[in-house]
């Protein structure tokens, strides 16, 4: 008896056996190998660039007339002069807005200029009442090195009369995308410290800092809730390219082209769009820095605009949590592998198209829902699966073909068994019928050659003449039937059939003709020996092509009258002494071209087994004539 220990073995072998055999084995490796690759965040980038599409596919959307952007743009600098402009200026077109619900400067002011302009400015901000100024967060060098974090607060003489002041620090993604806007500052002091877009929305709502609270997940506004993560940033809307929201230009409001009814209850948001302030990001909208051919990196300013609409109309993004996308990443594997396995790569492919088409559809259709679902990843698996499951398949399979092959090779030809390897079906006697044309090819003269030779020398000189004839016949996709002496007997148009085949045996005739006089050429320099001549006959018929003779030995040929015309065909090359002969049935099959404007008529000639006479064409052009009486082994 086995011992216990023998036996753990042999069951741990066979559970290992059974795992490796299991069609979900190498699926569920693939499986763990590409979320590995998440993890590891190989995907991300690709993730980011497929959340910008989304955008990009489903085009820009207006965002409605609520904020509007007053543009420093070059117009405006060629109005009013060169940047830095007086604080005056600034005050005159805060009291044009004076109708407006807030209005926020993406402008920064940090320092006084010059008292007059200053003291307008200050006091244009006390007077609207609504006026949100920005502020930084920057970084400097400390004497041990370390990065020290200040704040760069605008002057007090602004900032005490104002009723809300944001930092615009604009957060970016690994690819410098803006995606995420951080929306309050909780590591500075012991309250939420707004953002300038977060200030703006407060001063809309008549709200306050006070109204700001941090809850797992979410920043509540005394009831209103914003999907954060774990570093306060949310993921807003973003409604088109550059200028999706109205630009008014600066000078515009200033010289009073535009009316100050026209602000009543908007939100303006005054900022530079000028390349040359370098305040330009890309954003999901942005695919190129062309303005002709895409559409170029966006404002600041726009970006504020953004996310402070986003914030009006509660139109948040939130990305799902892991595990959902490991559960999307195991379904589409799964369904792949029980889809592609064992049904071959066409449909298999297919199956896989489908489920990308339908993964695709769900990850698309869940974002405008407002949920970020990965789409790389699952793509890949997918694709993955189907690359290493029809291999693995198609291995298994070959596997299985050359255990077949070793077993058919025993007893019939391996041409036979190549065919049976593409269709197991028919391995039965009996065969179809098809449109083929059949070549029979002679020596002439081999027999009298033979004489009085050394036997090996024959051979191997016979051999050379067949190598050369069946390479010729094989290279135009003709299949050689059978060697018959001194010649052989090939068809065209089986098993693969060709709309040409009738050309292709002519080909090959030509070919023959050629390659035969080289190696004439070169047998007569080695040794002296005679030429020898290869006739060859033609002929195109209807005949039944298969597996003919017995259960225990079956050969792939083809029988019916045609055959035996062909083979008729090939005699008469003696009677009308020329080398190559192709019969009427065949040059009726040829389509008018060159192959069958270089035949030419050469007679006709009752043959055994036929009631009427045969006739036969040539080719012209070629030397192909040879005398009766030179041919010794003529009868």
């Amino acid at each position: 008896m086995l011992s216990e220990k023998r036996l753990t073995g042999l069951r741990l072998r066979s559970i290992v056996s059974a795992l490796f055999n299991h069609r979900l084995f190498i699926p569920i490796i693939l499986l763990f190998i590409v979320q590995l690759l998440v993890v590891v965040g190989l995907f991300t980038r690709v993730e980011m660039k497929l959340y910008d599409s989304w955008f990009r596919l489903s085009g820009a959307k207006h965002p409605g007339d609520e904020v509007v952007v007053i543009a420093v743009d070059d117009y405006s600098i060629e109005q009013i002069g060169p940047l830095a402009w007086p604080r005056s200026v600034h005050a005159d077109l805060v009291d044009k807005l004076s109708q407006a619900r807030v209005v926020t400067f993406d402008l920064t002011f940090g320092s006084l200029k010059e008292p007059q302009g200053d003291k307008a400015f200050a006091q244009a901000i006390e007077r609207h009442g609504r006026v949100i100024l920005p502020f930084e967060f920057d970084f400097e060098t400390g004497d041990n090195g370390e990065k020290v974090q200040y704040i760069k607060f605008p002057h007090q003489m602004f900032m005490e009369h104002t009723s809300g002041i944001g930092f615009v620090n604009t957060p970016t993604d690994i690819d410098q995308v803006v995606r995420r806007a951080t929306l309050v500052d909780v590591n500075t002091y012991e309250f939420p410290i707004p953002s300038l877009d977060l200030a703006t929305y407060l001063a809309a709502k008549n709200l306050g800092v006070e109204d700001l609270k941090i809850i797992p997940g979410y920043l509540d506004i005394k009831g209103y809730k914003i999907p954060i993560d774990h570093e306060n940033k949310a993921m807003p809307a973003f409604w088109g390219p550059r200028e999706t929201f109205k630009n008014i230009r600066y000078a515009d409001v200033l010289n009073g082209k535009v009316a100050p009814e026209y602000f009543k209850d908007k939100i303006a948001i005054v900022g530079s769009v000028t390349q040359d302030e370098h305040d330009v990001y890309a954003t999901p909208y942005t695919t190129s820095n062309m303005v002709k051919h895409g559409s170029p990196e966006t404002p600041g300013v726009e970006i504020h605009a953004a996310i402070t609409q986003s914030m009006l109309s509660n139109l948040w993004y939130r990305p799902v949590s892991p595990l959902h996308n490991f559960l999307f990443l195991l379904f589409g594997g799964t369904l792949t592998a029980v889809l592609v396995g064992r049904r071959g790569p066409w449909k298999g492919l297919l199956g896989t198209l489908l489920i990308m088409a339908v993964s695709i559809g769900l990850v698309y259709g869940l974002w405008h829902y407002h949920w970020w679902l990965n789409l790389a990843a699952p793509l890949i698996l997918i694709l993955l699966t189907y690359v290493v499951v029809t291999s693995t398949d198609f291995i298994q399979a070959e596997m299985e073909r050359r255990k077949t092959r070793a077993v058919f090779s025993r007893y019939v030809s391996p041409d036979v068994v190549e065919e049976l390897m593409k269709d197991p079906d028919s391995v039965e006697l009996g065969g179809a019928k098809r449109v083929v044309t059949i070549m029979f090819a002679d020596i002439r003269g081999f027999t009298a050659y033979s004489e009085n030779k050394d036997p090996v020398d024959v051979i191997t000189r016979l051999n050379e003449y067949l190598t050369v004839m069946t390479r010729t016949i094989q290279k135009h996709g003709g299949t050689l039937d059978k060697y018959l002496g001194d010649g052989l007997m090939a068809f065209f148009g089986a098993p693969i059939y060709y709309e040409d085949h009738v050309e292709r045996a002519i080909r090959v005739a030509v070919e023959i003709q050629d390659a035969i006089k080289e190696l004439n050429a070169e047998w007569a320099k080695k040794d002296g020996s005679p030429p020898l001549l290869v006739a060859i006959g033609i002929n195109t018929g209807p005949a039944v092509v298969g597996n003919v003779g017995s259960p225990e030995r079956m050969d792939y040929t083809l029988i019916g009258e045609d055959v035996n015309l062909a083979s008729r065909t090939e005699a008469l090359t003696k009677l009308f002494e020329t080398l190559v002969l192709i019969s009427e049935r065949s040059y009726d099959f040829l389509p008018p071209g060159e192959i069958k404007d270089s035949l030419h008529y050469v007679g006709a000639e009752l043959v055994k087994g036929f009631t009427h006479p045969i006739k036969v064409y040539s080719l012209s052009g070629l030397d192909l004539h040879f005398e009766k009486s030179k041919d010794k082994g003529f009868k």
